[in-house]
């Protein structure tokens, strides 16, 4: 098999387990993953402005995470998709925000300023121990956080469930980006000095 060719055979793999994981406890792991982060967030200095993602099916939710963040003087953005080859965008988000449905089914403000996060939480479907992720195929992530590496020191963090984790490494291809870090219920995996 090619390697696309695995990796889609993965994604139907990984589907099926976070699915699974999602079902059972769901909101559980969203707010246990929201403690471990804010203990970590406390520590640091440099975030002033974190990009997340309006989570679909059964991604993990990161709202519990961001609402831990009440008061801290942050700025939130969403993504926002421009064009199938594009990298991502980032349009600022409040609480009260104006959301639409974006082309690919996520909310996104109808509104807003476009920003430049220093944290990117991002969703995947499965993760290796080298930082590899795997994603829905369309390259959005892999795109953008490229783009902001070559603007910006980032970190990249994806949220997770604990059986999303793979212990082979995952096939991966030119354009693939690792991230820096990522957040199950167990806690952080860092795959970079953060």
């Amino acid at each position: 098999m090619s390697v696309p060719q695995d990796k889609q055979a993965l994604r139907q793999i990984s589907k099926s387990l976070r699915k699974k994981a999602f079902d059972a406890y769901g909101l559980d792991v969203a707010i246990l993953i929201s403690k471990h982060f804010e203990d970590w967030f406390k520590k640091k200095k440099d975030f002033k402005t974190i990009a997340f993602y309006y989570p679909i099916k059964t991604e993990v939710d990161p709202f519990p995470t961001i609402n831990a963040l009440k008061g801290i003087p942050v700025r939130f953005c969403l993504p926002v998709v421009t064009g199938p080859k594009s990298p991502l965008t980032f349009r600022e988000w409040f609480e009260d925000s104006e959301l639409m449905i974006s082309s690919y089914g996520a909310k996104i403000p109808r509104e807003g300023q476009s920003l430049i996060p220093d944290l990117v939480i991002t969703p995947l479907l499965a993760f290796d121990q080298a930082g590899s992720r795997l994603g829905y195929g369309g390259g959005f992530y892999d795109r953008t956080i490229e783009v902001l590496r070559g603007k910006k020191d980032i970190l990249v963090l994806g949220l997770a469930f604990e059986c999303q984790r793979t212990d082979a490494l995952m096939p991966t291809e030119p354009n693939d980006q690792k991230i820096d870090s990522v957040l199950t219920e167990k806690g952080f995996y860092f795959f970079r000095n953060t």
